[in-house]
């Protein structure tokens, strides 16, 4: 599991051997004990559901045992959503900061520098307009006119809320 922490890895372990546990460890202790204990609940209806049986009571051990594992099933279904939001909130935070690092180095008239942190941000997400925008830029600042162009272009391309629309077709008159 690339890019999760130690306790991220810990939940997801802990969580598909026991229901709620992972939650628990992820903070979420109110929904990991709710989950832990119907679990519980069912999976020992489940073995003690002979011994009512044995009285005269007609209760069906697969029903407890079919509740456990639908119990499980969410479970575990929920601690991927969790980690999933949390890995990807972390990767679009380490975006922002080689963005915002870019952007220092553009400012500073250090357009190789901005470039490559820029590119980086392209390594993450390759559709980023923001990042292909300034690329661009950088590219124009140094006199490389067809790099600036075609990324021009793809800043335009792939930008769904036509953002940069304006000055992209402003920066491609004068390129």
């Amino acid at each position: 599991m690339p890019g999760f922490t130690k306790l991220t890895k810990l939940a997801a372990l802990t969580g598909f051997a026991i229901p709620g546990a992972g939650h628990v460890f992820l903070g979420r202790c109110c929904r990991g004990l709710v989950l832990f204990f119907w679990f519980a609940f069912f999976l020992n209806g489940s073995a003690v559901a002979p011994v009512f049986e044995s009285l005269g009571a007609r209760i069906d051990p697969r029903g407890f045992l079919a509740a456990a594992g639908l119990i499980w099933l969410y479970s575990v279904l929920d601690l991927l959503r969790i980690l999933i939001w949390r890995n990807r909130k972390a990767l679009e935070e380490k975006k922002r900061e080689r963005f915002l690092s870019a952007f220092s180095f553009y400012l500073k008239g250090e357009y190789g520098r901005a470039r490559a942190k820029l590119r980086n941000v392209l390594g993450m997400d390759r559709d980023d307009p923001d990042a292909h925008f300034h690329i661009a830029m950088t590219y124009k600042r140094e006199g490389m006119k067809r790099l600036a162009r075609r990324h021009f272009r793809r800043a335009l391309s792939v930008d769904p809320f036509r953002k940069w629309g304006e000055e992209v077709k402003r920066e491609l008159r004068d390129v």
